[in-house]
């Protein structure tokens, strides 16, 4: 493309996906004046990209500026479900508009126990403010969460105002406050100004059969990439910092918003998926059903239900027997994936599918290089020791 106005914008979206966000800045506040004279959607999509690159470096004033002018003057150019993300997410950074940046003390590798707690998810104890509790390490969280019971144990002030937040699929809508916990250690990392969503204790509160179990704290996306490099190890490790990288050829990974997506390989083609290390499985979205439905002979007709904060929703979906993803030189096994036939409106639209847990549980770790925008899988698990 020519340089100009149009060049500028998709090389600073681009830069946004890819994780160089002083660039994606650059350029973006370069073609924002130009193309909003006569390229509304794309001024929209721009403006999008520069609110989340401002969130992203903790200059929260200017993302709450990005944000208004999107809704103010760009708003029909949005669809509905991201209409209602963006109104969201500008809501919660005029909270934090006075809020410092968030920031890391490092002192050597980082290396700390894991376990599976009720729902199967993986969570780490870690003492904040004297207080022990599980925190779920969940990189599809935006933001790190707690509820309202666990906020007033870690004594965390909320910042003045309410805002409020959807969950996932089922795009239901939870108020919530914000708070900034002075310091949170984790491990020999100290992490500053560290965001957190409160929560009712009840959006947070989780069924497994007839039972529930109450998630108390969430480690979200912004604490994890502070870290530059985490690795998950199916022996029940986490080890994140210095000299910490993926083994083998990695799949390149890049960022929708808050939210991680890793490139895999179908069929030949390489496709984009979300990675959400806290859901427990995985899903196929409509614009897979759309691009692979000549195989719809095999699949079987089932219901689905998403589980998020506040509910459940039940979808009828297709089931896929068998899904084989490359994942740069590792091959991954998926069975009996849900595949939603319509879209359910939001950004999972926009992808191929959602990767959980079942995609990981065949491999002796797994490794998210923010750094070098790189995932990893490490070694396959031999067959007699997989899960069944």
């Amino acid at each position: 493309m020519p340089e100009g106005p149009e060049r500028d914008y998709a090389a600073g979206v681009l830069a946004n996906r890819a994780g160089n966000i002083g660039e994606s800045i650059r350029l973006l506040e370069r073609a924002i004046p130009e193309i909003r004279k006569s390229q509304p959607r794309r001024t929209a999509i721009a403006l999008e990209c520069l609110a989340d690159d401002f969130t992203k470096v903790y200059r929260y004033a200017d993302a709450a500026r990005a944000f208004d002018d999107l809704l103010a003057h760009f708003a029909r150019e949005l669809r509905p479900a991201d209409l209602q993300g963006d109104r969201d997410d500008a809501g919660v950074v005029h909270l934090l508009k006075a809020a410092p940046p968030q920031t890391i003390s490092l002192d050597g590798p980082v290396r700390l126990k894991t376990q599976r707690d009720p729902t199967g998810d993986l969570d780490t104890d870690l003492t904040v403010n004297g207080v022990r509790e599980h925190w779920l390490l969940d990189t599809g969280a935006n933001m790190s969460v707690v509820t309202v019971s666990f906020a007033k144990r870690l004594g965390v002030k909320a910042l003045p105002g309410y805002g409020q937040t959807s969950s996932g699929i089922t795009a239901i809508e939870n108020r919530l406050q914000v708070a900034v916990l002075p310091g949170l250690k984790f491990g020999s990392a100290v992490v500053h100004n560290v965001v957190l969503l409160i929560l009712d204790d009840k959006s947070l509160d989780v069924g497994i059969g007839k039972n529930t179990y109450q998630i108390e704290a969430i480690l979200g996306y912004p604490v994890l990439q502070a870290l530059g490099a985490v690795t998950f190890s199916r022996d029940g490790t986490l080890e994140a910092g210095p000299g910490t990288a993926p083994s083998g050829v990695e799949a390149r990974m890049f960022m929708d918003g808050l939210s991680p997506m890793i490139e895999c390989g179908v069929n030949g083609r390489n496709l984009l998926f979300d990675l959400d290390t806290g859901a427990s499985g995985s899903m196929l979205s409509v614009r897979y059903f759309r691009d692979f439905r000549a195989q719809s002979g095999s699949w079987k007709k089932a219901k689905n239900e998403g589980s998020g904060a506040g509910g459940v929703k039940v979808t009828e979906v297709y089931l896929v027997p068998e899904l084989e993803l490359k994942v740069g030189d590792r091959t991954a096994m998926l069975h009996r994936i849900p595949i939603f036939t319509s879209a359910v409106g939001t950004n999972l639209d926009d992808v191929y599918g959602n990767l959980g847990q079942d995609m990981l549980a065949g491999f002796e770790s797994f490794t998210l290089d923010f750094a070098h925008m790189r995932f990893g899988l490490g070694k396959p698990v031999p067959p007699a020791t997989k899960p069944q």
